[in-house]
Parts: C-alpha cells; sequence; structure tokens
C-alpha cells in the first residue's frame, strides 16, 4: 500500500526497496503477478503479460517461456534498476543452482566498455581493477525461466512493438500477419520489408546519426556516419605548426 504522506527520498527509496522484494521460496521460480508487483512498485509503467505456453502447439512456435512480461522504464538508468531489482529476487531463491539464466548470468543489454582498447587503457588510467562492466541501455532483459522480462524506455517500445510482434492471439497483429509471409518468396519479403522501414526516430538514436547502407559480404546492413565537409585532411591537421596571418611559421613576417 502506497503512503498518503509526502515522502522525503531516503523514505521513497526504502518503500521501493521494500516493495520490490518478491518473498523467498527456494528454488521456485518467480510468477508473472511477483515480478508484475514488484516492478510497479519501482515505479514500471504499463505492464503486459503475453501468456506464450501454447504458442508450440497453436501456433508452431518455440519460445522458450511460458510468458512474455514487458515493462516501461523512464530512462536507461530507472531500467537497469529495475532489471538489477529482478536478478537479485531469482539470486534470493537461488535459482542460480536450478540453471535459471537470469540469475547465474545476470541482466542482458547494455554495451560493454571494456569491448574497446580505448575503454580498457581508460580504466587502467583511473586504477580500475575490473574488466568487465557495461553501459545502461534503453532495452534489457531478463531471463527468469518461465518469464521472459523486456524493460524499454517509451520510445524504444513504440518502435520495436514487441507486444504487436508476439502476440499471435490477434490475427490482425503485426506478429501474426509476419508469419503469414511466405520467406521463400523474395518479393513478399521485399515488399514487407519496404512497408514496415526502421522506425527514424529509433534509428537516429542506435545509429546516432549514421544512415543505413546495405552492402558488403552477404549484403549485410552496416552503418556509416554522415559526410564532414569540413573535415581537414591528415597533412594539414598535422603539419606541425598554423600560419598565422602576416606571418610565417617561424614568426617573421
Amino acid at each position: 500500500k502506497r503512503p498518503s504522506h509526502l515522502l522525503t527520498p531516503k523514505e521513497a527509496q526504502t518503500f521501493r526497496h521494500q516493495n520490490s522484494q518478491i518473498p523467498v521460496v527456494l528454488h521456485t521460480l518467480l510468477t508473472p503477478s511477483e515480478v508484475s508487483s514488484s516492478l510497479s512498485a519501482q515505479g514500471g509503467t504499463d505492464i503486459r503479460i503475453i501468456d506464450t505456453s501454447e504458442y508450440d502447439s497453436k501456433y508452431g512456435v518455440t519460445m522458450g517461456c511460458n510468458y512474455l512480461l514487458i515493462v516501461t522504464g523512464r530512462n536507461s538508468s530507472h531500467i537497469r534498476v529495475l532489471a538489477e531489482s529482478i536478478v537479485r529476487n531469482l539470486k534470493a531463491r537461488k535459482l542460480n543452482e536450478r540453471g535459471v539464466v537470469g540469475a547465474s548470468k545476470g541482466v542482458e543489454g547494455g554495451q560493454d566498455i571494456f569491448s574497446t582498447k580505448r575503454g580498457r587503457n581508460r580504466n587502467t588510467r583511473i586504477g580500475g581493477t575490473s574488466t568487465s562492466a557495461k553501459v545502461d541501455d534503453s532495452w534489457m532483459v531478463v531471463d527468469c525461466g518461465n518469464i521472459h522480462v523486456h524493460i524499454l524506455e517509451r520510445v524504444t517500445r513504440e518502435c520495436l512493438n514487441i507486444e504487436g510482434l508476439w502476440d499471435l492471439s490477434n490475427p490482425n497483429s503485426e506478429g501474426s500477419k509476419l508469419r503469414r509471409i511466405n520467406l521463400d518468396d523474395e518479393d513478399q519479403v521485399d515488399t514487407y520489408v519496404a512497408e514496415n522501414p526502421v522506425p527514424e526516430e529509433y534509428s537516429s538514436r542506435m545509429l546516432g546519426g549514421r544512415s543505413w547502407v546495405t552492402g558488403g559480404v552477404g549484403g549485410r546492413v552496416i552503418s556509416i556516419p554522415p559526410a564532414d565537409n569540413n573535415r581537414k585532411s591528415f597533412s594539414e591537421k598535422w603539419s606541425g605548426g598554423r600560419k598565422r596571418k602576416g606571418k610565417t611559421r617561424r614568426g617573421r613576417p
């Protein structure tokens, strides 16, 4: 139950933490209602649960879980908090001892900041000892075994439309339409791709101003940065000095 009076930041943090805790029942999978209540107490919104337990027999689609739970977080930091709270509850039930991926591997999503030489060098300069860390992302997933939890920022969720792609009970959903396409018919595939492009708002976020280009080995989709017409050449940038008006490089007229 939410308090009726105004909370201090510390009281609010304590309230969220207490209400995010799911009762510990060792080696027992979480239920969708338990996960939903925990995420809601921490500010997760627009929670949707899709029952996929009969997808294999009804639609011939193997999901690897009985439920999809989709929730919206305010921003990437909030998404990380929500995702890690689920992992904490999985570990409290010692589900890592039962092979549950989320309990043993943690949150899926985010970019490894030590995957590049630059990131590793920076970590060395600041005296860091860790060689594994991730920056936050607008879409994170926790595999609870029976439930796959998708936590997304609002724009990312609207663009990806996961619930539309996986709600196969509705014949008019995007997922149902997609599965009626004959993948061996290139014309059908090309038509679908042309009619359903990557949303521009989402692609601009992901690519940071880059653009999609198809090419390379196997027709892979790659991204290229926008042209920089003001970029200096290597020789001009590193010529060893700049000329000043009315003076030579040695400072003489």
